[in-house]
Parts: C-alpha cells; structure tokens; sequence
C-alpha cells in the first residue's frame, strides 16, 4: 500500500525560503559583470542543482508497505526495512535532523528496527499507517509521544 508525505506549514516555509534564496543568488549572478560568463555560468548550473534536487525531494517523498518491506523514497534517497525487523514506532514525535530523516512534517513516526537504528517519517495519517502496518506485523510496540504544549 502507497502513503504519501504530509507537508505541514513549517517545512512549507523552509522549502520556499530556499527556493527564494536559490532564486535571488541565480538572479543576483547575472548583475555582477566583473566575474566572466563561463563563472557566472558554471555558478548558476550548481546553485540549479542544488534547487532541482530540493524540488525532487519536496515532490518525491512517499513510502510503500508491502507483505514484507517499508519502503521509502525522498528524491534520490531510497530503502527499505524488513516488517519482521521493526521493533518499536513512536506516533507523534518530531525528529528535526538524523541520517534517516525522511519526512516533510513534524509529529511523524519514529520506527525503532534491527538492533539500534531508527528512521523518522510522517505519512499523511499516522494512524492510518500504523493501523495497516499492524496488521502486516502485530508484533510491533507501538507508543504514543506525550506532547507538550504551553499555553
């Protein structure tokens, strides 16, 4: 079964941030004309590059289950978990950085798997993932993440 991302409106934000300033630094590029054209070129091809795979990573974050594997996808960046290798998801909790950090929402799923490594993601309803999840492995521990909010 396919889930798509949830984007909420904090990395929304960061993403147009980016994009705007990727934008002005192209634009800005081809005011300057002591740098030669082959500089301004040159420089404007990576700062594409570096927009292009921001957009593919915005665009193409998705994740699979199927009868054996979660499968994940963001841009370039792809794998897969064994079911049977899961050991722990935590609803609700927002991981801000990590090496497997593929998600474009806080208050996602912290999935605990093989001996200690750990991948954040945040499909569009947690619940609905955890739920058909469980279904493919009941015996995963699930456990909700106390929030706390200040008033």
């Amino acid at each position: 079964m396919k889930f798509r991302t949830r984007r909420d409106i904090t990395f929304k934000l960061i993403f147009a941030g980016i994009s705007l300033l990727l934008f002005i630094l192209i634009a800005e590029s081809f005011l300057f004309t002591e740098f030669s054209k082959d500089y301004v070129v040159v420089f404007d091809a990576i700062i594409a590059v570096i927009w292009i795979f921001i957009i593919w990573i915005f665009l193409d974050t998705k994740y699979y289950v199927t009868d054996k594997y979660l499968v994940y996808r963001s841009g370039p960046l792809y794998g897969k978990i064994l079911l049977k290798n899961i050991k722990k998801i935590i609803v609700d909790k927002t991981a801000w950085s990590g090496p497997k950090k593929i998600a474009l929402a806080r208050f996602g799923l912290l999935i605990y798997y093989d001996l200690n490594k750990e991948i954040y993601i945040s499909p569009k309803t947690n619940k609905t993932f955890v739920d058909y999840i469980k279904t493919k492995n009941p015996d995963i521990e699930i456990e909700q993440y106390e929030r706390y909010i200040v008033k």
